[in-house]
Formats: structure tokens, sequence, C-alpha cells
């Protein structure tokens, strides 16, 4: 019987949440958007996870999970529903756009049209599952209030597209050769 988890599934998810985290942080400061907590309207990291999820399955989502928990939590100070809503929402969103690749035949390569015609429907049909989420969940907390969970899942919807589109478009169509010759690389042919 195998391990539960692998040595390296246990360092994607770690390379993942390392590289995220700052970029996280930063995402918070650089871009805020006032009155909806630990929110910024360009979440530079998800390009980051959605590209390892694309590459290595829910290890890649989990290691943005724990960036987000993290980056919402301790360093930012929210309270527990914010980091965990904040974070959950941040594992579900590339796990939707991975499903969509998969049942359209996709490859996170981007060299077919099919390919560019999944990720462009994907991450924006992503981002907008998770910003439903995290602002309904938000919402029926009384973290916000009505107005704001407009305003929520649209910025969630725009800013988490366009980092995606502007940090993850380029990872996948530079590393994602280089990627497949990992063991660890989920699109076997």
């Amino acid at each position: 019987m195998g391990e539960m988890v692998s040595v390296r599934q246990a360092a994607i998810t770690g390379v993942t949440a390392g590289l995220c985290l700052p970029l996280a942080l930063f995402a918070i400061i650089l871009v805020p958007i006032p009155g909806l907590p630990a929110a910024s309207g360009f979440w530079i990291p998800a390009g980051f996870y959605f590209a390892m999820t694309l590459w290595f399955g829910v290890w890649g989502a989990l290691g943005g999970h724990i960036a987000t928990v993290l980056a919402m939590g301790y360093f930012s100070g929210y309270t527990l529903q914010i980091w965990l809503d904040g974070g959950l929402g941040d594992l579900i969103a590339p796990l939707v756009a991975y499903a969509i690749f998969k049942a359209a035949g996709a490859r996170p390569d981007l060299k077919r049209r099919r390919d560019w015609v999944t990720w462009l429907i994907a991450v924006p049909v992503a981002s907008l599952v998770c910003g439903l989420w995290v602002h309904t969940v938000n919402l029926m907390f009384g973290v916000i209030t009505w107005p704001f969970w407009w305003v929520g899942v649209v910025t969630y919807l725009v800013g988490d597209s366009l980092a995606i589109f502007t940090v993850g478009t380029p990872l996948l169509k530079a590393l994602t050769d280089f990627v497949k010759q990992s063991p660890m690389y989920v699109w076997r042919e």
C-alpha cells in the first residue's frame, strides 16, 4: 500500500504555497478593494496556482489554498471565517478550471484552438464560481452588506480573471513543455 501523500505531492503543494504567499500579501496591499476584507482587484497568486493546478492537479490547488489562508489570516489579521472562506474559494476556483479542461479534452500547453477556447472560458467561469462562493458566505455571515456583495463578485470575476490571464497564460505557454517531463504532470497521453 502506498503513502497517503508522497514527498513529491507535498513538495508541489509547498512550492505552490511558497510562491503564492508573498504574492497574496502583495496583491492585498497593492490593489485593495475598500469595504471588502482581504480582497484585491488583481489577485496575482491565482495565475500561479491555476497553472500549478493544471499541471499537477489538486496538489497545485492545495498550495494556493494554503497561501490564501495564511495571507488572509495570520498575516493580515482577519477573522477565521474570512480566511477559511477565501482559502476555500481559492481551492475551488482552480479545480473548476481543471474540471472544465478535463471535460473539454483540452491541455494546459495551449497549443491547439480547443486549449485556448477552453482557457478563455474556464478562467472567468472558475473566477465567477469562486467570487459567488466567497461573497455569498461573507454576506450570510454579515461580514459585508448586499451592495458590497455585487462589488465583491464583480471584482473577483474581473480581478482574478485579469491576473490569471496576465500571469497564468505566459506560465502555461513557456513552461508546460518542461513540466511535462515531471512524473507529477497529470496530463499523460
